[in-house]
């Protein structure tokens, strides 16, 4: 069997067994749009590893999931954001619309970039409106993936103690959507679009992500705890106030 096909096998495996943990440890209710990107990862990479990579089925079904994968990627980094500042409505909200604001923004000027400066690479391909699709596609992972790492560095001022489950899911799948956008980078460059082992790859890296996001899950926890004593420090105090009056401001802007 082909290595190529291979990898797409055992990625699909991956994500399969990524989703049945995710479920098996409660988690299904918390993440749903995660769980449905999974269970759609799964889903694709079974339908194109057991397709030749080579004929028309192939492309048109790699045309048409494409942009299906972006807008389950979308929703699932929404949802990460919403759990992120559940406690926080305004900036809630605030990071929703300037995700949305970002995608865009990279769509726009990948497009116009590649439009004003390569239209001999891409009019001299043999699919030239395949390399307008992955420069799209490729401008939504880097956006999505540049939300998360921006909203990590955000959060590490601030003392939120936020879940676990959260900030591993943050970590690894923004992993997961810079590496996607490289390896789109680096197809769109080759001569057919695509080269096997670029793509072969990248789909072991996202084979590890996946595998080692799924063993750094763990199970919700249902049965209350005793209530630990903590005391926050002043600055913690400041921070947090710093960042409630952030979120006032926002809750303010949003009903105006």
């Amino acid at each position: 069997m082909d290595a190529y096909v291979i990898t797409d096998l055992i990625q699909a495996s991956t994500a399969a067994v990524a989703s049945v943990r995710l479920s098996k440890l409660s988690l299904g209710k918390q993440f749903p749009a995660l769980l449905t990107f999974l269970v759609f990862l799964a889903g694709i990479n079974v339908g194109l590893g057991l397709m030749n990579d080579r004929s028309a089925a192939y492309f048109w079904t790699y045309l048409a999931v494409e942009p299906l994968k972006c807008a389950f990627g979308i929703l699932a980094v929404r949802e990460l954001f919403a759990l992120t500042f559940k406690d926080y409505p305004g900036l809630r909200t605030a990071t929703r619309w300037v995700m949305y604001a970002g995608i865009a923004l990279s769509l726009a000027i990948s497009l116009f970039v590649t439009d004003f400066f390569w239209q001999g690479a891409a009019a001299g391909r043999q699919h030239s409106h395949m390399f307008y699709v992955e420069v799209a596609v490729r401008a939504v992972m880097f956006a999505l993936a540049t939300a998360i790492i921006v909203n990590l560095v955000f959060l590490s001022r601030y003392p939120l103690h936020l879940d676990r489950n959260t900030l591993v899911c943050s970590a690894f799948f923004s992993l997961m959507f810079l590496s996607q956008a490289c390896c789109l980078l680096l197809d769109s460059l080759a001569p057919q679009l695509f080269d096997r082992y670029i793509d072969s790859t990248e789909e072991i890296f996202v084979i590890a992500c996946l595998a080692g996001w799924t063993w750094m899950l763990r199970a919700k926890e249902t049965a209350a705890k005793p209530a630990t004593v903590r005391y926050s420090t002043p600055q913690e105090d400041h921070l947090l106030d710093q960042l409630t009056l952030l979120n006032q401001m926002m809750t303010r802007s949003a009903r105006r």
